[in-house]
């Protein structure tokens, strides 16, 4: 009986040393840490600079956690929300090119990573925290791209040049003045003149010099031009229906709408529905590629572009190229 007890210890005695064993690799494999997890913030205006649901899936697959965070609260008591709650890495969705001081405070107490999409940070802000990165689109570039085709369309006829004077005589009607906007347009135009189309801006002015609101009954009269211009889906539709009243889109030489807009989808839209004869887009699903990339890449302490084809700029900054649906031909 005695043997039997000591061999049935004996027995145990292994099982706990070996089952002891087990526990310690689990632990120093981390095992037993909790699930990792990466926390997005909200920007104010809510605009749709990736896609969450994509971003949720890819995370999931991952084995990590996606935090949404408080769509009522500040940039710093939302991420500091996140925090508590286990994220070890921030998505910053941010509509101003300044982000918010005391987020950064936050983010550097904590050595929280953040991967800014939107607008860029300021240069200065890249440089002082080097777990700053941001990924999105220079406007430049998409306004580049829509304004070669504004040039190849007003060369091929597409875009008629109605009055012979050879210069594109445009209108340009932007919703939202913003800088981000402006750049869109203005680099539109530049890249238009390389191409050797140059421009005329027609004005709208009343009897004081002020601009005419964009209405039928304000515009009535008024010279139509040969191309509305603006940077976004909402504004291409709303000027589409304002030609459409105003008798802009008959006859041999219809007025012809040039856009950017927010996503593949609407850009596609647009010139499906005859909206716009070219519309170039901010490309949401390589954009939501990357800035998952990049905040895997941190959560693993890893360089922020491993697994990535394309590189950073010098200040940490990726840079998605535009993307472009038309009807024009290239010659």
């Amino acid at each position: 009986m005695k043997r039997i007890a000591l061999i049935l210890a004996k027995l145990f005695a292994v099982c706990a040393a070996l089952g002891l064993c087990i526990l310690l690799y689990l632990f120093s494999v981390g095992y037993f840490d909790p699930q990792p997890a990466i926390g997005y913030l909200h920007s104010p205006k809510e605009l749709p600079y990736v896609d969450l649901d994509a971003l949720e899936d890819r995370f999931a697959e991952n084995g990590v956690r996606f935090l949404l965070g408080d769509e009522s609260a500040g940039y710093e008591p939302a991420a500091r929300e996140l925090i508590e709650q286990g994220a070890q890495v921030l998505i910053v969705s941010e509509d101003e090119d300044i982000l918010d001081p005391a987020l950064l405070r936050l983010a550097r107490r904590h050595s929280v990573p953040l991967v800014v999409v939107g607008r860029s940070p300021q240069l200065q802000e890249m440089e002082d925290y080097d777990k700053l990165w941001y990924v999105g689109s220079n406007p430049a570039l998409g306004g580049e791209l829509l304004g070669e085709e504004m040039a190849m369309g007003f060369r091929d006829g597409t875009i008629a040049d109605a009055n012979g004077d050879l210069l594109l005589q445009y209108s340009l009607y932007l919703s939202d003045i913003g800088p981000y906007h402006q750049a869109l347009s203005y680099y539109a135009l530049q890249e238009c003149e390389h191409y050797g189309v140059y421009s005329n801006l027609l004005e709208y002015l009343d009897e004081n010099d002020d601009p005419l609101p964009f209405t039928a009954e304000a515009l009535a009269g008024q010279q139509k031009p040969e191309l509305l211009l603006c940077t976004t889906a909402g504004d291409a539709r709303f000027l589409y229906d304002l030609a459409e009243q105003l008798g802009w889109l008959e006859g041999d030489a219809p007025v012809r709408i040039a856009a950017v807009a927010e996503n593949p989808e609407l850009a596609q839209a647009l010139v499906n529905d005859g909206v716009a004869v070219a519309a170039s887009y901010y490309d949401i699903d390589q954009i939501t590629q990357v800035a998952g990339q990049l905040a895997l890449n941190a959560l693993d302490k890893q360089f922020a572009g491993q697994g990535l084809e394309l590189q950073p700029d010098e200040t940490g900054r990726f840079f998605i190229p535009f993307g472009l649906v038309t009807t024009i031909e290239d010659e």
